[in-house]
């Protein structure tokens, strides 16, 4: 099986689990459990891991998040490599409303519409919304964003009851969190469901 490589969109006052939660699970994510006990024990993640992540910016520069937290960038937007998986992680509405109204991010998002799978977690739906691919699809997002993301995109099937939903290539997810769940589905549709177990139980997601 092919090696996916997966881009994680980060801007200014990105909130870090939405980005960090699917980036960890996907790179923790092993073929076999002899490969995820070495994934534990080495420094250097195995080269045999089934998904590549790497973390993109508009311009290339380090950006600050949410929490104050600076995050030097893999890429930019223009020297990306070839992508599988692109995640669009949310925060504030105000930052995302400036992603939104950036065109050259929103242009970039829609020419991936034909890739394998195109996600966003949290407020990352209204960045989604604003490309037009999620129109006449399901979507999610933060509860406390619901309403927003209907009034501001009626084309959308907006769901409430749902932390992941899956619509064509278009996977959404819930507030904060909910990108762990996400990152858990898209290992459960591309390796399967024993995999999926298996690195959630490694990073004890779930677990009391």
């Amino acid at each position: 099986m092919k090696k996916r490589t997966v881009g994680i969109l980060l801007f200014d006052f990105v909130d870090v689990l939405d980005f960090a939660g699917p980036a960890e699970v996907l790179s923790l994510t092993a073929n076999t459990k002899a490969e995820q006990l070495l994934t534990l024990y080495k420094k250097h993640l195995l080269p045999t891991r089934p998904f590549e992540v790497f973390t993109i910016t508009d311009t290339g520069r380090p950006i600050k998040t949410h929490s104050g937290i600076k995050v030097e960038p893999d890429y930019s937007i223009d020297d990306c490599p070839e992508l599988d998986i692109v995640i669009i992680p949310g925060g504030p509405l105000r930052a995302v409303q400036s992603v939104v109204k950036n065109k050259k991010i929103i242009d970039w998002v829609k020419e991936h519409r034909d890739i394998e799978y195109i996600c966003s977690v949290c407020t990352g739906a209204l960045i989604l919304g604003e490309t037009g691919l999620l129109n006449g699809k399901k979507a999610t997002t933060h509860h406390l964003a619901l309403k927003v993301l209907q009034a501001k995109y009626p084309d959308i099937r907006v769901v409430s009851d749902s932390k992941v939903v899956h619509d064509s290539n278009l996977i959404t997810s819930g507030g904060v969190s909910s990108g762990i769940n996400l990152a858990l589905y898209l290992v459960k549709q591309i390796l399967g469901k024993a995999i999926a177990e298996r690195i959630a139980k490694t990073i004890e997601f779930g677990n009391e």
